[in-house]
Order: structure tokens, then C-alpha cells, then sequence
């Protein structure tokens, strides 16, 4: 254990301050001993060790006692007050002098806290930097735990490869260890992986294993993790009577422990297999139970769960609208915890990981070769060549995207502001004419940069063709075959773990004979301005790409135009910028308002007070997202 350093003779003599320090490191080593099976004595230690060192001014008792307070805490599932006791130990031992070991801990614990509010961006930083802390210290139990955290929030994306490899990692950590509840615990994590990989017969073999473990060394509180990972197995194979048999021993078992985590994912699979089998008010009492542990914890990922299962739950009893209502509930709440571009900015993360290892490591070779300046030479080389390509590259965006002398002979009195994060962009405009009615768009593509630009150069593509090939327009159907062609470019199958790319995007067709404008949009609305009021059109919420909704048309929006009538079409870029005096996101609200301040303008005008705004706001923020705002005067 962490606390276990040298201790003094008992049969010395010492002084208070030694005295002092034994009795603490005596109660903090015990808190963390006792964390799983009796967190609730584990806190009270933990308090009274911190207690005894701030009134002795013993630092290493305080962050220890800090740390213990917070794991235990977490291990109630009280987060909110875990995250501050956590960074508040983190800060304590960053200014101790030996305090890797347990800095290696805060972090693993900020990483589970984290990964539990569904930031995973955060939570991945934490437990690599937890590995490589304990690395540093040769603290082995550390790097296991720190391993398999980072194997569970892996698992959550889905990246299935790298979980089973950081868990395997740390199976072989803790076996060495001779740790069996770790093991134990490993080979459950294990065992989770290979069902969501649907390897039915490796998942049953490691559970097998992990309960055969357990039983023998009597883990109470191991126990109910793998009945759970059983029931979850047998309900995949739609073995429901197994299902249910485990479901049910593991909330037995966790009532008499307290722990709600794991209740909370029984439940949620009792409700399930009750809406299957048609014994639908079980199944109810077992989402209101869940939704009000989900609730308590403020556990988001747990949240959108419960009210996706009760979608189905709605639509099985025929009550449709109460179904729609949360269905929209867990498509708002998955989006905010699981967006794409946040996916990709932890991809980006575990990459700057890697490259600040090798940029340690290629410190300690420089010292010793200095041949490895050629080395850094071609890096440097490589890297001019590759923001060249970039550069071209954004000239070839350029040259797909209309023109402005285009934009200018077919648009009424309009505005364009075009802001790509990176030099090229996942948002494009797009515009053209056919049997006098005007087509445009202003769409949002998954990520930015040169991914997000080949699926820009891939709509565009996609449009021209479309609306070339229509006899007549309709904006939703033009959506509706734009994602059919975006699914099947990209072999999308809605199965778990394959790629969701796709675009955002509100889409106009304008009939200037009839003043008449069609709107659809997939997630992104649009304004009108009107008489000096501000409507909006919203937007379905799907994407154009694979989505459970693949089935459901766009909806047509049909508006008859007024003279002076102007509308705004953009990607979320604007609106999700941070900066101000806070450093929050700007948000659509105080968007609407600028809009409406501006719309009397000259359109021109309007476009550079938008960009000045944003400048403003962004201040020495980085830009997070590329923008585009189109605004149009009829």
C-alpha cells in the first residue's frame, strides 16, 4: 500500500512529532485498506487523520488524509464533493517532496470521476498521467490500477483493442502482485470486453474465473460486479431466466453493501428484459428506481441509459408521445457526453501522450548521440512538407466551395462568414441554381481539419450530383438522399464501434416566383427575422449519416418570404466558442441576441461585427471549432 514506508520501532523511544506521524499514516493506511469492504469506517478514519495532521502541521498526513476522504467518498458515489478533495490532495502532494505515489492515486481517482461524468477527454489525461507516475515511483499496484482505468474509459469509446490490452496489462501487474481482488477485478473487465465483442465463450471463461476467485477469498463486495457481468452476458445471449437469476443476486448483495453503482446497471437490465418479455409494469418500477439512483449520482452517461429504456418502454405501451419526449431527453444528453468532435479531440490527446514520451525520450539519446540532430532535421523537414500538402490542400477546398463572384450573381443581398479552426475546414457553404429555384446550404461535418475537409469536398460532391440529377426540390428529400449516399460511401452499419461520420447542416430551397422557402435541417436550426421578431426553425435531431432515426424522413419546412425577411444558417461553431471574462461558451442565446441587434445592418456590416465579436470573445482562447454563419436578405 502507499502508506506502507518505514515506520518507527514501537519499542523506541520517540518524539511527539514522530508519534504524531505513526498514529496518522496508521489511520490513513487503514482507511485504504478498508475502502471497499467498509468505506464508511474508512471515511471517519481518513477525516480524523486529517484532522490530527492540520492540527500538527504534519503535510504528509493532511494530503494522504485528503486523498483517502475523496476515494472513499467516490466509492459512495458522491462525486461533486470528491472532485474538490481530490485536486485539493493533488495540489498537496505536487508540493511535497516524495509525493508521485500518491499523486499517482488523486489522479487515477480524478480520472474514474470523470470518466464517470462522461468527460472522457479529462479522464483519459488523468490515467495516463497516473501510469506514468507510478511508472516513475515503481509503485506497481498504482500502474495495475491506473491501467485498468484507462482500459474502462477505452471501453466506454468502444475501442475495444485498447481495452483489452490495458486490461491485460494490468491483469499481469496484479498477478504478480499476488493482488487477488485486483485480479479478481481484471478478469471481470476482461470478461466485459469480450461481450460487448460479442466472443460470448471467451466472456463466460474470465467471468467463470473472476467468481471462482471471489467465492473462494469471500469478496462481498467483488461479488455483485460479476453476477452483474453474468446477468449482462445471459441477457446478450437472451438467456433471460440465467439473466435474471444473476441480476437479482447481485442487488440482494448490494443492498446489504450499499453500493448503488452496480444496483443501478441491474436495474437497468431487469427493465430491459421486462420490456422484452412484455411485462411491462415491472419493467417501469425498475427505470424509476433507476433514474432516481442515476439521478442522485448526476451521472450523465447513466442518465441518457435510462432514458433511452424508457423510449422503448413508452413505445411498447403505445404511448408514442411520451416515447418522442425521451427519446429527444437521451439524444440531447448523449450528444453533450458523447459528441464526435470531443471523441476526436481524445484521440488527439492519447496521441500528444505518445509524442511527449518520445520527446522525453529522445532528450536522454541526444545527450548521449549527437547524431540524432539529423534526425530532428528530417522531422523538421517532414513537418514543412506536410503544412505544404495542408496548404494545397486548402486550395483545393477552395476551389470546390462556390466562388464569391458565384455567390454575388446567384444570392439575394447576403453574407458569408467562414472562420476554419485549422487551415482547412469541416464546414462548408454551398449554393447553386436550377429552374430558377436557388439551393444552399451551411453545413457542419464531423471533425475539423483534413478530416473534416474530406467530408466537406465528399457533401459538396454529393449535393451537386443530387440536385442536378432532381426533377423537383424538395429540401428534406434532398437531405433524405444525401444520407443515404453518405451511409453507403462510408459502409456505415450503426453497429457499436464503427465509424458514425457525417454532417450537420441546415439545407434552403428558394422559389423567388412564389417568395416561397423551403428549410430542413439535420441538428441545426434556422432564424428568421421578421418585423422585429426573431422565429426559429428547429431542426430534426438526427445527422445525415447513420443514426437510429435512419428510418424517419427529414421534415420539410415551408415559409412564405416577406420583403426584408432575413434568415441565418450556421454550424455550432460560434455558439460553443469559449472566451469572455469567464472563459465560458458563447451560446445561441446571447447568439440570437447579437443577431437581432444586427439584422437592421447592411449585411456587410452585420458580417464584420459578427467576426469582430467573436474575436473578441475568443480574446487568447484557442478557436475550438471551424464556423460558418450565413445570413440572407430577400
Amino acid at each position: 500500500m502507499i502508506l506502507k514506508e518505514n515506520q518507527q520501532n514501537e519499542g523506541r523511544s520517540t518524539t511527539n512529532a514522530e508519534q504524531v506521524a505513526q498514529k496518522v499514516d496508521k489511520l490513513n493506511s487503514g482507511a485504504w485498506l478498508l475502502r471497499y469492504e467498509d468505506p464508511g469506517k474508512a471515511l471517519e478514519m481518513a477525516k480524523n487523520a486529517t484532522r490530527i495532521s492540520r492540527e500538527n502541521n504534519y503535510r504528509k498526513g493532511i494530503a494522504y488524509g485528503t486523498l483517502m476522504q475523496g476515494v472513499c467518498l467516490y466509492l459512495h458515489s458522491l462525486n461533486e464533493e470528491v472532485i474538490h478533495l481530490l485536486v485539493d490532495a493533488r495540489e498537496q502532494f505536487e508540493a511535497l517532496e516524495n509525493g508521485q505515489k500518491g499523486l499517482s492515486v488523486a489522479f487515477n481517482f480524478l480520472a474514474m470521476v470523470h470518466e464517470s461524468y462522461g468527460d472522457y477527454e479529462t479522464a483519459i489525461k488523468y490515467a495516463q498521467e497516473a501510469i506514468g507516475l507510478a511508472e516513475n515511483a515503481g509503485y506497481r499496484e498504482g500502474e495495475g490500477d491506473a491501467l485498468a482505468t484507462l482500459g474502462q474509459i477505452n471501453l466506454r469509446l468502444s475501442d475495444f483493442q485498447q481495452a483489452l490490452a490495458s486490461f491485460k496489462k494490468s491483469l499481469d501487474t496484479r498477478n504478480e502482485l499476488e493482488d487477488h481482488k485486483a485480479v479478481s477485478s481484471s478478469l471481470n473487465l476482461i470478461a466485459r470486453t469480450y461481450t460487448l465483442m460479442k466472443e460470448y465463450g471467451n466472456a463466460e471463461e474470465y467471468y467463470r474465473q473472476s467468481l471462482k476467485l471471489r467465492e473462494e477469498i469471500n469478496d462481498r463486495n467483488g461479488l455483485p460486479w460479476t453476477y452483474l457481468g453474468l446477468a449482462s452476458l445471459f441477457e446478450e445471449m437472451k438467456e433471460h431466466n440465467k439473466s435474471i437469476e444473476y441480476y437479482n443476486r447481485s442487488i440482494e448483495l448490494n443492498r446489504s453493501i450499499g453500493e448503488t453503482r452496480s444496483e443501478l446497471q441491474c436495474l437497468l437490465g431487469l427493465a430491459r428484459i421486462h420490456i422484452a418479455t412484455g411485462e411491462l409494469e415491472k419493467a417501469k418500477d425498475y427505470l424509476n428506481r433507476s433514474m432516481k439512483i442515476a439521478a442522485d449520482m448526476k451521472a450523465k452517461p447513466m442518465i441518457y441509459r435510462v432514458h433511452r429504456i424508457m423510449a422503448d418502454y413508452y413505445e411498447a405501451k403505445g404511448e408514442l408521445a411520451e416515447a418522442l419526449h425521451h427519446l429527444k431527453e437521451f439524444q440531447r444528453i448523449e450528444k453533450e457526453v458523447n459528441n464526435a468532435e470531443s471523441h476526436s479531440r481524445m484521440r488527439n490527446q492519447q496521441i500528444m501522450f505518445a509524442t511527449e514520451q518520445s520527446r522525453k525520450e529522445a532528450e536522454i539519446y541526444q545527450l548521449r548521440n549527437v547524431e540524432l540532430k539529423a534526425a530532428y532535421d528530417e522531422i523538421e523537414e517532414k513537418n514543412n512538407e506536410i503544412t505544404d500538402s495542408i496548404r494545397y490542400a486548402e486550395k483545393l477546398q477552395r476551389a470546390v466551395l462556390p466562388p464569391q463572384e458565384y455567390l454575388d450573381e446567384l444570392l439575394p443581398d447576403y453574407f458569408m462568414l467562414y472562420l476554419p479552426k485549422d487551415i482547412v475546414s469541416g464546414d462548408y457553404y454551398w449554393a447553386t441554381k436550377k429552374n430558377d429555384l436557388l439551393v444552399f446550404t451551411a453545413a457542419d461535418c464531423t471533425g475539423h481539419g483534413i478530416p473534416g475537409a474530406f467530408m466537406s469536398m465528399l457533401g459538396v460532391s454529393f449535393l451537386n450530383e443530387i440536385v442536378s440529377r432532381r426533377r423537383n426540390l424538395d429540401a428534406a428529400k434532398i437531405l433524405d438522399e444525401l444520407r443515404k449516399k453518405v451511409i453507403a460511401s462510408l459502409h456505415q452499419s450503426g453497429e457499436e464501434g464503427t465509424a458514425k461520420d457525417g454532417m450537420d447542416m441546415g439545407l434552403c430551397v428558394y422559389d423567388p416566383s412564389s417568395f416561397t422557402l423551403q428549410y430542413a435541417g439535420a441538428y441545426n436550426p434556422m432564424y428568421l427575422i421578421r418585423e422585429g421578431e426573431l422565429l426559429e426553425y428547429r431542426a430534426d435531431r438526427m445527422p445525415v449519416a447513420i443514426h437510429h432515426n435512419v428510418g424517419m424522413p427529414f421534415t420539410n419546412n415551408e415559409i412564405k418570404i416577406k420583403q426584408n425577411d432575413i434568415i441565418y444558417l450556421f454550424s455550432d461553431g460560434y455558439a460553443d466558442q469559449f472566451g469572455g471574462p469567464e472563459g465560458k461558451k458563447f451560446k445561441y442565446k446571447q447568439l440570437k441576441d447579437l443577431l437581432f441587434n444586427l439584422h437592421k445592418q447592411p449585411m456587410d456590416h452585420q458580417k464584420d461585427a459578427l467576426f469582430k465579436r467573436f474575436q473578441e470573445w475568443k480574446g487568447d482562447e484557442a478557436q475550438v471549432d471551424d464556423v460558418i454563419l450565413m445570413g440572407i436578405r430577400f
